[in-house]
């Protein structure tokens, strides 16, 4: 038994040893290409992020009455919640680079991120008040980046109006 787990052992230093050598060979870059997206991160922004956050916001408001709502939600949530992880890497925007190499832009990403993500649980359990209480946090996080980054024409006017307010409804 001994001589065969030498066996496997020898063989495994064997296989370690060619794919070591096969990397060496391969043409070295000073510097590995950045993934950059093909969009900006305004479009995002406008385009995913709050396509998929006004309905979870406003969804306190409308009180889901459905499965298909809920389920709407959550896929909503999920959506936003990618969306947030999404911004931290920079896209075609002029601005894109500076704002995902600052720490607080990742801080805001990832606590949206994870807002979003209580949104999935709430929106799975069925939760209006949970569903109002991660939307409130969702608004707070989006409020708060943008009067940092963002106070001037919050959606660069992409897609048309910002999102509904209550007396819209």
């Amino acid at each position: 038994m001994n001589n065969f787990r030498l066996g496997q052992f020898s063989q495994l230093l064997g296989i370690c040893a060619v794919a070591l050598g096969v990397s060496s060979c391969a043409p070295q870059t000073e510097e590995a290409e950045e993934f950059r997206l093909p969009i900006s991160i305004n479009e995002v922004m406008a385009s995913l992020i709050n396509h998929s956050a006004d309905p979870i916001w406003v969804a306190a408001w409308r009180n889901p009455q459905t499965d298909e709502d809920w389920r709407e939600l959550e896929h909503l949530a999920r959506q936003l919640q990618l969306g947030g992880s999404l911004i931290t890497i920079p896209g075609t925007g002029p601005v894109d680079t500076m704002w995902t190499g600052r720490e607080s832009w990742h801080e805001y990403s990832m606590a949206l991120a994870d807002s979003a993500g209580r949104a999935v649980n709430a929106a799975r359990s069925k939760d209006v008040e949970l569903i109002a209480r991660a939307g409130d946090e969702i608004v707070e996080i989006c409020e708060s980046c943008h009067r940092d980054f963002k106070p001037d024409l919050p959606t660069m006017n992409i897609y048309g109006e910002l999102s509904p307010t209550a007396e819209d409804l």
